[in-house]
């Protein structure tokens, strides 16, 4: 006996939504409705079945709402007035459906019900994105329906480049959101539903066949057998469109792209005048001349980048959650690194639905990918031709190493482009960089980087030449270019933006400046901004990821590239609070040769709360200000700690006595503070600073001062200001202590990585030979 106090049992979710097309097979769905139920019994699994009612002439419509009041909830039905096909019928029921999987099957009975759960237990243990099975010849007649049918799937593999058994079964299981993106197609077609796998294969998705046992129709009869001729020359006709669509203007395997068909937006973005359209277009028709390893594919992900910035909040979060979803499915099947973590873990990559479940995953770490680089964190299914090697000197100068795929490279290329034009600047207009330029590059890589920067109108600085006798001639070239967007180290930037103030030497008034590499303090932004006449974005990126995330219009925080990237801020294994600072732990979206999945950059971040919009309109989620790294926390006495950023910050104001400085710490209640002197150094400016220092780490501190004519930079041409060799791990014991952002007064975003990478649109990519943006 029912309790009626009793609460409500929650309602089950629905694993497996099996969508059967119906026209005029009132006589075959009672059976097919019990043997599907059967199967839900049989593999213990919730279900329901959608039967899609296409215009039938027959009592099928009658049939399906007695069915469906027989088993409410479980039988569903959905009615077309008119017979609009099979494909409509299936979007009928993909927008019905409550499963996270969904299957099609006929409503004839040729196919088996029971093979539903072999198509399931296939998608679940090779974490595959689609099953599908096909119809053995056992049984089969040898008519001609049958050689008709061959022949059109030798057809399909010839055209697509494919090689399976039943190209156009039909009987198909995936997640609901992979079948709902396979029915996302161009135009129209007659029998679009004999290209469905070749659509999973045009969009990247796996797949795998299953054979499975196939009966004669039985009962009723089928559209086929009244227009055999005409549909023979139909299908000819979609074959010829679906090689245009699928082969010859294929666009790349995008989930971004694709998810955009579903969830149209509007493109808010400014809108191209003639002649920068004219200047795009003629640098986009020699762009696979004057680039290496990335192609003018970076044109779609740029196109389909200016639409997804105008993506909601949720819907951000939605693809984010779609893209993570297809990863692991990857990692899974063809990384062994991350199959067996999981293993290890009891989970399957069905266990992770979202961002929401990320926690049950492990961290990855560097020492991680040291140790496993070699052997197994690479996917096995990857082609060696069209992945970068990645190297950078490593935060504590042990080189680190990494690989990123052509796709990744060309969508960083296009994401540096769009937060670009964040601040103003279109493409064609004049710029400067203060960076490197061919710096590792073979004389024909360094050729083609030059020719690029003429196209793009593109002015190098290099910054490793930048020094005191040498300032004057560079402020010269910067104002001959006359750039509207300056961009570089924020140390470099820091530096002119000192000269230009002590001389009064102008050099250009650019439209904005984009600093990265570093973290750029409130003072040094205020500095720059003042001397330069315009404002500073901030990127912070790493040269793992190239850029991260970027400050827009708003200045207020930095939008993730969500496309790309998820990023947790986390304190002691938690997502931070707004306004706490927590360490920042990033997932590779889209870098399938060698994924980053909670990987822990060893970056501290300020969080901000996900639910407050930004005024730009944009739906990616922000981090605050970058308090530097995780081995730049200077730690103090009775568990007090400071980000390397308050040491920036704070001696900005004594810059006329303390020309450059590095703080060291090796061992705990200790540190040494390296100083190169200024030209008014006393003892009374040390004493000052040494006092500020105790106050905020513990009296009982011990500080030697370490006299030094010189500070070396690190591989990249940066200063660290801070450099701790104490293990502090944010996710197993918190910093309860540590100095907050606003009182360290560090504004920018790029921390003390000297691992940051290529910046602008074309950036070299330090030794490694290769523009990742």
């Amino acid at each position: 006996m029912t309790d009626p106090h009793r609460e409500p049992a929650p309602e089950t979710p629905i694993e497996l939504s099996v969508i059967v097309p119906c026209l005029n097979e009132e006589l075959n769905i009672p059976e097919l409705t019990d043997r599907v139920l059967g199967v839900f019994r049989e593999g213990a699994l919730s279900g329901e079945l959608l039967l899609v009612d296409d215009g039938s002439t027959d009592g099928t419509k009658a049939t399906i709402r007695a069915l469906m009041a027989a088993h409410p909830g479980v039988v569903r039905g959905c009615f077309h007035p008119q017979n609009r096909g099979i494909t409509a019928a299936w979007r009928t029921g993909a927008a019905a459906a409550r499963g996270k999987l969904v299957a099609i099957l006929d409503a004839d009975l040729q196919y088996q019900p029971e093979d539903l759960l072999r198509l399931r237990r296939e998608l679940y243990e090779h974490s595959v994105d689609v099953v599908q099975g096909w119809r053995s010849a056992v049984g089969r007649r040898k008519d001609r329906r049958y050689h008709l049918s061959r022949g059109l799937n030798l057809l399909l593999n010839k055209t697509f480049g494919m090689s399976l058994r039943d190209n156009k079964s039909g009987f198909v299981m995936c997640a609901r959101e992979v079948f709902q993106d396979l029915l996302t197609y161009k135009g129209t077609y007659f029998y679009w539903q004999s290209f469905i796998l070749v659509a999973a294969h045009a969009k990247g998705y796996s797949y795998k066949e299953v054979e499975t046992l196939f009966e004669q129709r039985r009962q009723g009869v089928s559209f086929l057998d009244q227009a055999e001729v005409s549909a023979v020359l139909r299908s000819f006709y979609d074959l010829g469109k679906a090689a245009w669509e699928y082969r010859v203007d294929r666009i790349p395997a995008d989930a971004a792209t694709q998810y955009l068909r579903r969830n149209p937006v509007i493109d808010r973005s400014p809108e191209r005048d003639p002649l920068t359209t004219a200047r795009w277009r003629a640098y986009l028709a020699a762009f696979n001349h004057t680039h290496w390893m990335i192609t003018r594919d970076v044109e779609h992900y740029y196109e389909t980048l200016r639409k997804t910035q105008w993506l909601t909040p949720a819907q951000t979060r939605e693809l984010q959650d779609e893209k993570l979803r297809r990863l692991l499915r990857h990692c899974y099947r063809n990384v062994p690194y991350y199959r067996a973590r999981m293993q290890e873990l009891k989970l399957r990559p069905e266990d992770i639905r979202g961002q929401e479940d990320l926690h049950k995953l492990p961290f990855l770490t560097k020492a991680d990918i040291r140790r496993h680089l070699y052997f197994d964190i690479m996917s096995e299914n990857h082609d060696k031709s069209q992945i970068l090697k990645i190297t950078t000197s490593g935060s504590t100068g042990e080189p680190f190493v990494c690989y990123a795929d052509r796709a990744q490279l060309e969508f960083r290329w296009a994401a540096t482009l769009r937060a670009q034009e964040w601040t103003g600047y279109r493409f064609g207009d004049p710029t400067v960089r203060l960076w490197h330029q061919t710096i590792g590059m073979t004389r024909w890589q360094a050729a083609r980087e030059r020719a690029d920067a003429i196209l793009s109108n593109r002015t190098f600085i290099p910054v490793f030449e930048l020094s005191d006798g040498n300032l004057s001639g560079m402020i010269a070239r910067i104002a001959r270019a006359q750039p509207v967007l300056m961009d570089g180290y924020a140390e470099a930037l820091d530096l002119l933006a000192h000269y230009v103030k002590s001389t009064g030497q102008v050099a250009a008034r650019p439209r904005a400046i984009m600093s990265s590499a570093q973290t750029l303090p409130l003072p040094s932004r205020r500095l720059i901004e003042e001397a330069f006449g315009c404002q500073v974005f901030d990127k912070y990126g790493s040269r793992e990821f190239s850029g991260i995330a970027y400050e827009c219009e708003a200045h207020e925080g930095h939008h993730v590239v969500a496309e790309g990237y998820i990023v947790e801020i986390l304190r002691d294994g938690q997502p931070a609070k707004p306004g706490e600072i927590g360490e920042v732990v990033i997932t590779d979206l889209n870098n399938t040769c060698m994924p980053f999945v909670r990987y822990r950059i060893g970056d501290l971040a300020e969080a901000m709360d996900p639910a407050a919009p930004c005024p730009c309109g944009r739906g990616a989620p922000r981090v605050g200000s970058i308090e530097g790294r995780v081995q730049s926390i200077i730690r103090g006495t009775d568990g007090r700690y400071l980000p390397g950023t308050f040491f920036a910050h704070y001696l900005k104001e004594f810059d006329h006595a303390i020309k450059r400085f590095q703080v060291v710490q090796e061992e705990r209640d200790a540190l040494t503070f390296r100083v190169v002197k200024g030209g008014r150094f006393s003892q009374q400016v040390l004493d000052e600073v040494l006092a500020t220092f105790r106050h905020y780490l513990g009296e009982r501190m011990r500080i030697e001062v370490e006299f030094t004519d010189d500070i070396a930079l690190v591989r990249t041409g940066k200063h660290l200001a801070s450099v701790s060799r104490l293990n502090v791990d944010f996710q197993r014991a918190a910093p309860e202590e540590i100095l907050p952002s606003g009182a360290s007064g560090a504004n920018g975003v790029h921390g003390a990585n000297e691992a940051n990478g290529a910046n602008g649109v074309n950036g070299a990519n330090g030794a490694n030979g290769a523009r990742i943006g």
